[in-house]
C-alpha cells in the first residue's frame, strides 16, 4: 500500500494524516492521544473557527468536480465531528444512545428525530442513522432535513462516551422511499471504518 504522510500544524498542536491509496486517512486527534479514519479532503475546522477542547471537526473542503472523481460516494457538504463526553447514566447502551440523540436534536434546533438504521457492533459499539428537521442558524424558514450517521463508543474504564458523527444535510424528498439515499450509505461506510479504526494511543488524555 503507498501512503503518503502529511504532518500539520495547527493552533500550535500537531497532526498528522496519513493517506492512503483508498482516499482514507488515519489522523491524529486531540494532539495525538486518538487516531481513526478520515476521508480524504476533509479540512480541519480549527483551522477556520474556534472548535470546543472535547471536539475534533472536520468539514468536506471538496469542489464539486472533486467529489465526481472521489471513488468514496461522498459529495461536498458532509461534516465530521468526534466528540468526548461525559459517561451518561443510563441503564443500557441503547438507552444512553437515546440520551445522546435527544442532546444533538436539541442543539440542532430540531424537531425530533427518526431512527433510519441502528446497529450493534462486533466492538459493543453501536452505529445508527437518524434523520431530523433542523433549522439553520436557527432560523424557521432555513429548515433542512439533516441526516446523522453516529457511533457510540462507550469506554468504561474512563468515564467517557466517544460519539462519532457525520453529518449529511439532503432535499426532504431524498427520503421518500424506503431506501436510503447513496450519500448517506458511503457516509455510513465511512462511519463503520471510523468505529473500527478508532484507537487510544495515550490514556492520559482523560486524567
Amino acid at each position: 500500500m503507498i501512503v503518503e504522510i502529511t504532518q500539520l500544524l495547527i493552533f500550535g498542536r500537531k497532526k498528522t494524516i496519513q493517506h492512503n491509496i483508498e482516499g482514507m486517512g488515519v489522523t491524529e486527534l486531540y494532539g495525538g492521544a486518538i487516531t481513526t479514519y478520515i476521508p480524504d479532503g476533509f479540512l480541519d475546522a480549527s483551522m477556520l473557527r474556534e472548535v470546543p477542547d472535547t471536539q475534533e471537526v472536520f468539514v468536506n473542503s471538496r469542489q464539486d468536480a472533486e467529489a465526481a472523481q472521489a471513488e468514496d460516494g461522498l459529495g461536498t457538504n458532509e461534516s465530521v465531528i468526534v466528540d468526548l463526553l461525559q459517561r451518561v447514566e443510563a441503564k443500557d447502551d441503547d438507552s444512553a444512545l437515546q440520551v445522546h440523540l435527544e442532546d444533538i436534536t436539541a442543539l440542532n434546533g430540531g424537531d425530533g428525530f427518526e431512527i433510519l438504521r441502528k446497529e450493534k457492533q462486533s466492538d459493543g459499539s453501536i452505529t445508527c442513522v437518524l434523520a431530523e428537521s433542523a433549522y439553520k442558524w436557527g432560523k424557521k424558514e432555513l429548515k433542512e432535513t439533516l441526516v446523522i450517521c453516529l457511533a457510540l463508543k462507550r469506554l468504561v474504564d474512563v468515564e467517557t462516551d466517544v460519539v462519532m458523527s457525520i453529518n449529511v444535510p439532503l432535499v426532504a424528498s431524498e427520503l421518500q422511499d424506503n431506501k436510503l439515499p447513496d450519500r448517506v450509505e458511503a457516509s455510513y461506510k465511512i462511519l463503520l471504518e471510523m468505529t473500527k479504526q478508532f484507537r487510544i494511543v495515550d490514556n492520559s488524555l482523560f486524567a
